[in-house]
């Protein structure tokens, strides 16, 4: 039997570092595995990386929750699903946010629900025109469980926060940047090559500088990100176990 591919690729380019979700087949939806395995990337990258990007296998960036892989979860009950939440998907905010080095979403397709939020923990985002954003965690029952709320709260305002969390609705790459959701937006073909560049002028700034000025910076955005985290962890033990959601799910499982 053929071994199955990586779920992460991990690249180097000199001082740079490219992580691509690779699970193509499910859209790079974030299973448990693929959650842990991105955190561990961050957190173990070599001492001389000064960047990262993160994107993700073609035709997505993310496409949210593997919901039958937390479905799975939930049969443990609501305390084993905030104890899988603390350790991995939070962890993975956490290593996102308290790099010490910049990290830079390349979003090549639709970022949905958990996939919106692994981008917003990022501190740039680079967009393809064809780019799709969407906090999607409502249409499922869900509540933004990686921090969602706090960020995109922060990052567009209340108004439009409230907007794109409870109606759930698609934005795309144009909206998406008059909104100030992304950085900029940029032709498909050339979005790793920009994310890139990007990541290659963030490495060549003073290390210790870049390092202290995030941490500045996020200690500003930050700031509730760990009570936030918390709450969402132990509300979506009840809701990952509770009716909504396992409707969805046996709706999937009937297709």
């Amino acid at each position: 039997m053929a071994e199955a591919p990586p779920v992460l690729l991990v690249e180097r380019s000199d001082t740079t570092l490219l992580l691509t979700l690779n699970r193509p087949k499910r859209r790079n939806a974030l299973t448990v595995e693929l959650a842990r395995t991105i955190g561990d990337a961050i957190e173990s990258r070599p001492a001389d990386v000064r960047a990262i990007v993160i994107t993700g296998a073609a035709p997505a960036f993310c496409a949210g929750g593997d919901l039958p892989d937390l479905s799975k979860v939930a049969e443990g009950g609501p305390i084993a699903v905030a104890d899988v939440i603390y350790g991995n998907f939070h962890r993975l905010v956490r290593a996102i946010t308290g790099a010490s080095v910049p990290v830079v979403a390349a979003i090549n397709g639709p970022a949905m629900g958990a996939g919106l939020d692994l981008a917003m923990a990022c501190d740039f985002r680079v967009a393809s025109e064809a780019a799709v954003l969407a906090s999607s965690w409502i249409n499922v029952g869900l509540v933004p469980g990686m921090g969602g709320a706090l960020l995109l709260a922060r990052a567009v305002g209340s108004t439009r926060a409230s907007e794109i969390l409870l109606l759930g609705e698609r934005i795309d790459a144009a909206r998406a940047e008059s909104l100030g959701l992304v950085n900029r937006v940029v032709p498909a073909e050339s979005l790793l090559s920009e994310a890139g560049a990007l990541a290659t002028e963030l490495a060549k700034r003073p290390a210790v500088a870049m390092a202290r000025t995030k941490a500045s910076l996020r200690r500003a955005l930050d700031a509730g990100l760990a009570d936030e985290l918390a709450t969402m962890g132990a509300t979506q033990g009840g809701l990952l176990t509770g009716p909504d959601f396992q409707a969805v799910v046996d709706q999937m499982k009937r297709r």
